[in-house]
């Protein structure tokens, strides 16, 4: 069990359950805020865990009452609190190598800042790996995410990436994860658009793994939905509206964040009669795939 100052006790549906302390899980998982949005935790029978977040970023173009790749984030942080909670354990680094998100019926579109809730539970867990999945609702569920995770212990993910260790900077106010990563876009061609990245400054990945700044998953999987969007709209030939049906990423490697990395998007499908598009991306540093993300659109 945690420690006993780390719990305190709430009902639900007639029992009595542990509420988390974030603090405690927080450094269980080597994530803080403002990566960490979540402003409740919540054991659940089963080993589950309850998690209730506001939104941060605007949807642009995607439908729906959350950013796939903000959804994304939360869920998979969501995942790992289900690995540690209830259990003493030193501080492990969970990194997310692949995942699939779905989009589920029912969902309404929502303004920036409202209130939703998250329940996540493990599949799998060893000592080296867990695979989590995840649920997210707005009074119904509207998506779903299974996530895979490499397990690090601290003085494991310490000796493979210390050289990507700095001193840790004052947060500022406000989260970077409000705004889009800013890009250069190359000319699209017909079914094909890439785009590039500067290097990240620390800032803009704070609470991910502190002292150790680096691209975090979801926010390359939104950097590449700013691509895929502007293909898209290149595709039509005009600007649309369009809900994301799912979206599986691969992260091959953590990218450390004082390099620039660049963002190929090409089309595999696309049907008007359908309204439906397939799309596949590559991230690349320098000639190395780190990352890849397919994803399937209804507009």
């Amino acid at each position: 069990m945690l420690p006993a100052e780390a719990v305190r006790w709430f009902h639900h549906g007639g029992d009595l359950m542990p509420r988390l302390d974030i603090s405690t899980i927080c450094d269980r998982i080597a994530v803080q805020a403002p990566y960490f949005a979540f402003g409740e935790l919540q054991g659940l029978p089963d080993g589950a865990v309850r998690g209730v977040f506001a939104s941060e970023q605007t949807t642009g173009y995607e439908r729906g009452p959350v950013a796939s790749a903000e959804v994304g984030r939360h869920l998979a942080i969501l995942g790992s609190c289900a690995a540690v909670a209830g259990r003493a354990t030193e501080r492990i680094y969970y990194l997310a190598t692949r995942a699939r998100f779905s989009t589920l019926d029912g969902a309404q579109p929502r303004e920036p800042g409202r209130i939703f809730e998250a329940t996540a539970e493990t599949v799998s867990h060893d000592r080296r790996s867990l695979k989590a999945q995840a649920i997210v609702s707005d009074g119904r569920p509207f998506a779903h995410l299974h996530c895979d995770y490499q397990a690090l212990p601290e003085r494991v993910f310490q000796r493979l990436f210390q050289d990507y260790r700095t001193e840790e900077t004052p947060l500022a106010e406000g989260s970077p994860y409000r705004e889009p990563i800013p890009l250069e876009f190359d000319e699209p061609q017909a079914l094909s658009l890439t785009a590039r990245s500067q290097p990240l400054a620390p800032a803009r990945c704070a609470g991910h793994f502190p002292g150790y700044p680096a691209w975090p998953v979801a926010i390359i999987a939104e950097t590449i939905a700013q691509v895929v969007s502007r293909l898209l709209h290149h595709i039509l030939g005009k600007e649309v509206d369009y809900s994301v049906v799912r979206t599986d990423v691969a992260a091959l490697r953590l990218v450390p964040a004082a390099v620039s990395l660049s963002f190929h998007a090409d089309c595999l499908s696309a049907s008007r009669t359908l309204s439906h598009y397939v799309f596949s991306a590559r991230v690349l540093w320098g000639e190395e795939i780190v990352a890849t993300l397919d994803t399937e659109l209804r507009v």
